[in-house]
């Protein structure tokens, strides 16, 4: 499971250079789930001055963090609802931690929006209040998100590799810096969140979205040898508002993230970008018990 593996689909075959195994498909999981024995948390974040629910399941002193897609719901994660993750990951030696509220937010830091600062909260405040009051290990942990939550999950890795060992990408958006896909994700913001993403990290064109970007960062990725793991299919159905109307700029995306993973020697990954399943949580949630053994054995 350490080395570089890929499933060779479609037209993905010229892309995905020979030397790949092939990806497990996993069954797709349906309909709403809520696992009992987990616990609502209300954690303190003075960064964005406000408590934030967190639904938190103890296994062990390593943690599964799991970031919602765009539409996040403000009170219980999506994954907790609709991805099946309590169940999922429940009994396998690790905790499972999943924060709601995060809407529309991509889980990094706003300049002009205070009440986003989800990076602050995700690489800091989240892991020490877990290790203070559920004993939670510092750092050595996992971060998994679909949508916005995979680039969120493989900036927290890239960014925080003391805090994150392992990173997990489902239909995310993964080179958000590119002229190819910013244009996208404002409009997207714009359209369903009614939000104007230039108060994230500024104008694209001011050049400060590179700062935060894990496609101009891959080279971190590969030269810690955190464990990436990357789904994104090209079928383009799914969940419009979870993917902010643009499956083509995470199935882009995703696809030159890997070239630029590899041609910094990054060995330590999973990829696929199958021809089924779709932007959703029906495909997202078969994907998470499929990395499950991926993660537990990264972080446990």
């Amino acid at each position: 499971m350490r080395g570089v593996s890929a499933l060779l689909r479609v037209f993905c075959i010229a892309v995905l250079a020979a030397g790949l195994g092939v990806a497990l498909q996993p069954a797709a999981v349906t309909g709403a789930a809520r696992a009992a024995g987990y616990e609502s948390l209300m954690v303190p974040s003075a960064a964005m001055g406000r408590d934030i629910p967190v639904a938190f399941l103890a296994g062990g002193p390593h943690a599964v963090y799991l970031l919602d897609a765009f539409n996040a719901a403000p009170d219980v994660s999506n994954w907790v609802t609709a991805g099946n993750a309590m169940n999922t990951l429940g009994g396998k030696g690790i905790s499972v931690v999943a924060p709601a509220g995060g809407a529309w937010s991509m889980y990094t830091n706003w300049e002009q929006d205070g009440s986003k600062q989800w990076d602050t909260f995700l690489s800091s405040e989240l892991p020490d209040w877990l290790a203070a009051n559920k004993g939670l290990a510092p750092g050595g942990h996992a971060a998994v998100g679909a949508s916005q939550g995979g680039y969120g999950a493989m900036a927290l890795a890239a960014f925080h590799p003391d805090r994150f060992g392992f990173a997990g990408s489902l239909s995310g958006f993964l080179y958000p810096s590119s002229t190819n896909y910013n244009g996208a994700i404002l409009a997207g913001l714009q359209q369903y969140g009614g939000v104007d993403g230039n108060g994230m990290w500024g104008a694209p064109q001011l050049g400060r979205w590179k700062w935060h970007d894990p496609y101009v960062h891959a080279s971190l990725l590969a030269q810690n040898n955190t464990r990436v793991w990357v789904w994104s299919p090209t079928n383009m159905g799914g969940d419009d508002a979870a993917m902010i109307g643009q499956p083509g700029a995470a199935m882009g995306s995703s696809r030159e993230f890997y070239q630029q993973y590899r041609s910094n020697g990054g060995h330590n990954g999973h990829f696929d970008f199958p021809g089924g399943g779709d932007n959703g949580w029906g495909s997202w949630a078969g994907q998470l018990g499929a990395m499950s053994g991926d993660i537990v054995g990264a972080i446990r």
